[in-house]
């Protein structure tokens, strides 16, 4: 019985040990099969991640397709930027943001605005094409800005906005004018500004040459100063400052320079003949800035507008304004009015004076024959017709004169062709005397005495 319980026991054993044997081969098995899939799913992750940058749940890559290209545009016009991407980017798995990477501002997400700004604005065309719009666009808005996913590690493009701005004076760095002294030296300043930055040109308004100090002289210079050495009245003229920067428009600014000196006189002719009835006119031109006072003086008296002295001035036009011309006509001379005057001019810088005589001579003829049928006109009516009378007299010698040498030439001309007329007459005159008797030799004296005017004067009837 012992026996039998014992052999009981030790089966109960041995199938006790088999049990966990088995068991714990089965449990090492699992436990490999596990580790190899943990491996395996291992590997494919890092696999998917060493591609490229995907979303969290192991999307395709997200590329953009082409580079955002760098704006440039001009102040007040419109700059676009655009992002491409090579697929459709969902929201619930990808975000695309707009970036102002200068000051790390977010501008918006996709096609929602962050930024209040009227200016800004977002679209996209098939959620493939998104872009990103600035109105106006203004000198602040210039600078980077980038088209952002947020992909693993970010995906990111960027880009910069150049603004353009034309060029503008300033007027408290530019010279307005400028007054100085002859033979002194002067330089003209100007400043402006723009982006790019603006180039300075000088030129004279007149088209007349520039010399800047230490330079050939030239129609143009260019720089932010102009220098003139030793300037003269010839330098007197508006300058023109222009800038440009390539962006329109192009600005300009006139400088007046004006060049100070005391007044230079010239008169010409110094001498003026005149005759007593007549009338004379002298002339004085003169140079001065500040522009001078003239007068004309007559015996240290000034003379003025009267219905004997008619004065006039004119000066010349820019940029010789220095110049003046002056003139005194003197009606009605008179024999008191003979002898010199004096012209003058005078400014802050000193005065000058210059003179001219008028002197006496004799009516000339034609003056007298001027003066002679002036005053027959007041005479009487009756001698307006006398002169005609006379005119026609003076006329009627003329025309016979005129006849009485064609009357000459055609008397030669027969003389040479023909027997003389004279021989026919007194031929026909011996016929009829011979019919007269006693009378015939007192006729032939006389139609010998009077036959050639009378054969003139028919030839001239007929």
């Amino acid at each position: 019985m012992n026996q039998f319980r014992l052999q009981a026991a030790f089966l109960l054993i041995c199938v006790y040990f088999i049990g966990y044997v088995n068991c714990a081969k089965g449990t090492d098995h699992h436990r490999r099969k596990g580790s190899k899939v943990t491996t395996a799913a291992m590997h494919s992750s890092s696999k998917q991640s060493t591609t490229g940058t995907t979303g969290s749940a192991g999307r395709k890559d997200v590329e953009f397709t082409a580079p955002m290209e760098n704006v440039s545009v001009p102040l007040g016009k419109d700059g676009v930027f655009t992002c491409k991407i090579n697929q459709i980017v969902h929201a619930d798995h990808l975000q695309l943001v707009w970036l102002r990477l200068d000051s790390q501002t977010i501008l918006a997400f996709e096609n929602r605005l962050v930024q209040n700004n009227p200016r800004i604005s977002v679209s996209h065309e098939d959620r493939r094409d998104f872009s990103l719009h600035i109105k106006a666009v203004q000198p602040e808005d210039s600078g980077h800005y980038a088209c952002q996913i947020n992909t693993n590690p970010l995906s990111q493009m960027r880009a910069y906005l150049d603004v353009l701005v034309p060029p503008v004076i300033s007027a408290t760095e530019t010279t307005e004018h400028a007054t100085v002294r002859e033979a002194s030296n002067v330089t003209l300043k100007c400043a402006a500004s723009g982006h790019p930055a603006p180039a300075i040109t000088w030129s004279r308004e007149d088209n007349m040459y520039i010399t800047p100090r230490g330079e050939e002289k030239a129609l143009t210079y260019n720089g932010t100063e102009l220098s003139l050495e030793r300037v003269g009245r010839a330098d007197m003229a508006t300058y023109l400052c222009m800038a440009s920067n390539g962006v329109p428009p192009a600005v300009s600014q006139r400088i007046s320079v004006k060049v100070e000196f005391p007044p230079m006189i010239w008169v010409e002719p110094k001498h003026v003949s005149a005759w007593i009835g007549g009338s004379a006119t002298l002339k004085c031109e003169t140079e001065a800035y500040p522009q001078a006072v003239h007068f004309w003086f007559r015996e240290g008296v000034v003379l003025t507008n009267t219905e004997k002295y008619d004065i006039r001035s004119e000066p010349a036009p820019e940029p010789q304004s220095y110049r003046m011309k002056m003139q005194l006509t003197i009606k009605n001379i008179e024999a008191k009015d003979f002898g010199d005057y004096t012209c003058s001019a005078s400014n802050s810088h000193g005065s000058v004076e210059g003179a001219a005589k008028l002197y006496e001579i004799e009516v000339p003829p034609e003056g007298r024959t001027t003066a002679s049928s002036h005053r027959a006109k007041s005479t009487h009516r009756g001698s307006g017709k006398k002169r005609k009378h006379q005119k026609s007299q003076d006329s009627n010698t003329t025309k016979f004169e005129d006849n009485r040498a064609f009357y000459d030439k055609q008397q030669m001309d027969q003389d040479q062709s023909s027997p003389p007329l004279e021989e026919h007459v007194r031929g026909a005159l011996r016929k009829k005397d011979s019919d007269n008797g006693g009378c015939a030799v007192l006729r032939m004296q006389t139609i010998t005495t009077y036959s050639l005017p009378m054969a003139l004067l028919l030839m001239h009837i007929f």
